[in-house]
């Protein structure tokens, strides 16, 4: 099997449209375990680093997946014996510390969420993974607005068994709700990026005093001074408008010590 191109790698990113931060981070990582394990051996620990580079910059609309190459990047040590095998080990490691700030993240949401009354609507917008994770099986109704353009919310509803609703719909709903509860795709210090629509509802969430949460490993906070990027079909949503961050604190992927 040729070895990959880090070009085309950094495109097969670039090209996913459908999926979330989270898990365009993880994908990067395993991309890029992918070419450690393919490439060449001579010059491999050069090329390795140019590949994390290019895979580390493409999602700057999603900082999550710059965070967790750099991650990756920063705490690996780089040896020049067994380049090949301790890159592979390291990549596995710092997937393994992802799935950990997940668990963490939605253990940490879910027990937020435990007050909320039995067969409460719960509203939520787009489709984060980890939103999904934290409210399956919980005792609640969740409501999914379509999220254009792009429509993931009625998948995601469709997939849920929940009750999909038009965007226009959003905000009367989250003033009925128990709770407005998304995901980010960046974190930054004055507001979080997320599908466009979110705003609308936080708005509407907090006129109504709806607790508005943002579920989101810690891994998606860009660290200062990176600036927040928002393009494409997301938008910045003021921080202010947010009842509580809920996320983990893993050590080796935090960027931050957050919750709330």
């Amino acid at each position: 099997m040729p070895s990959p191109d880090p070009a085309s790698l950094a495109g097969v990113l670039r090209g996913n449209t459908t999926d979330g931060a989270a898990v365009l981070a993880r994908q990067a990582i395993a991309l890029l375990r992918d070419y450690v394990a393919r490439a060449p051996t001579g010059g491999l620990r050069a090329a390795t680093a140019d590949c994390a580079d290019l895979l580390g910059q493409a999602r700057a609309d999603m900082a999550a997946v710059g965070n967790l190459v750099r991650c990756w990047q920063d705490s690996f040590t780089w040896p020049d014996a067994d380049f090949r095998a301790a890159a592979l080990a390291h990549c596995d490691g710092v997937l393994a510390r992802a799935d950990r700030a997940l668990v963490e993240t939605v253990g940490h949401a879910r027990r937020r969420l435990a007050n909320i009354p039995a067969n409460s609507e719960i509203l939520t917008h787009s489709a984060s993974s980890t939103v999904r994770a934290t409210v399956a099986d919980l005792p609640i109704r969740l409501l999914v607005t379509a999220s254009e353009p792009g429509g993931e919310g009625r998948r995601f509803a469709a997939e849920m068994g929940a009750r999909c609703l038009e965007d226009d719909e959003g905000p009367a709903a989250a003033t009925r709700a128990a709770a407005v509860v998304v995901g980010a795709d960046a974190i930054g210090a004055e507001a979080f990026v997320n599908k466009v629509g979110t705003r609308v509802l936080g708005e509407a969430a907090q006129r109504a005093a709806t607790p508005f949460f943002v579920v989101a490993e810690s891994y998606k906070w860009i660290p200062p001074p990176q600036p927040l990027v928002v393009g494409g079909p997301f938008e910045a949503v003021p921080k202010a408008l947010v009842t509580a961050f809920l996320c983990d604190t893993t050590p080796g992927v935090s960027f931050r010590p957050v919750g709330g």
